[in-house]
């Protein structure tokens, strides 16, 4: 038998306790960690793929649709950022005439 009286075995049972709830505690940071970076390498990989697709679809536009287009998101934007919409807003109407001026900047560096 034991000569533990019960306030011991009390305290080891509570120290026993939290040296698990730590132990389990790291694990789980590290489990987060680990899908925190899996999450942004997927996140990047679609981010990339997203882009791509915009660039070959802007590509293979005629000229006069990516001028229309241009001419299109510039108006619109410039009309949200002078009424005063969010600046989310008004970036995601840019954002074709962004993609159009990427477009023609890469055939022009090649």
């Amino acid at each position: 038998m034991t000569s533990d009286t019960p306030k011991t075995a009390k305290a080891k049972i509570t120290r026993t306790r939290k040296a698990a709830a730590s132990r389990a505690g790291g694990l789980v940071a590290s489990a987060r960690d680990l899908a925190g970076q899996v999450g942004a390498a997927s996140a990047a990989a679609t981010v990339r793929g997203t882009a791509m697709d915009a660039y070959h679809t802007v590509e293979t536009m005629p000229k006069s649709q990516q001028r229309t287009l241009t001419r299109a998101s510039l108006g619109i934007g410039a009309a949200m950022f002078i009424l005063g919409a969010p600046r989310l807003l008004t970036l995601v109407a840019f954002l074709p005439a962004i993609a159009v001026a990427g477009t023609r900047l890469a055939k022009h560096a090649r």
